[in-house]
């Protein structure tokens, strides 16, 4: 009892053996709560895509048909909803890139796609 060597493994063991319940019940590891808020990030950012879509139109089409020449409108408008769009699948696709990348590491570490 008063050898230290004898005493350390003793009380790392259990640390060990705790460590491993923990995984096997039901804990989410710091990979998979990444993935967890990756997919949430990624649903807002569709949402997000949807809100500024369907209120946009209509909040930046009362304000062009306010200020600008009626020739002017069509074209500002549709410039806008294309801005808006594409900001949108940007942050989407990024999103999806990174979960597809932590899906093939996580699957098949040593296949390149």
């Amino acid at each position: 009892m008063t050898d230290p060597s004898t005493t350390e493994p003793e009380t790392d063991q259990p640390l060990n053996d705790a460590d491993a319940s923990d995984s096997r019940s039901g804990r989410l590891s710091a990979s998979e709560i990444r993935a967890l808020l990756d997919r949430v990030l990624l649903a807002a950012l569709v949402v997000l895509a949807l809100i500024a879509g369907w209120s946009a139109y209509g909040h930046v089409g009362t304000a062009i048909r306010t200020w600008l020449d009626p020739a002017y409108q069509p074209i500002v408008l549709a410039a806008f909803n294309v801005a808006v769009l594409l900001v949108a699948l940007a942050g989407a696709a990024h999103q999806l890139r990174r979960l597809r990348g932590e899906e093939s590491r996580s699957h098949t570490p040593n296949s390149s796609e």
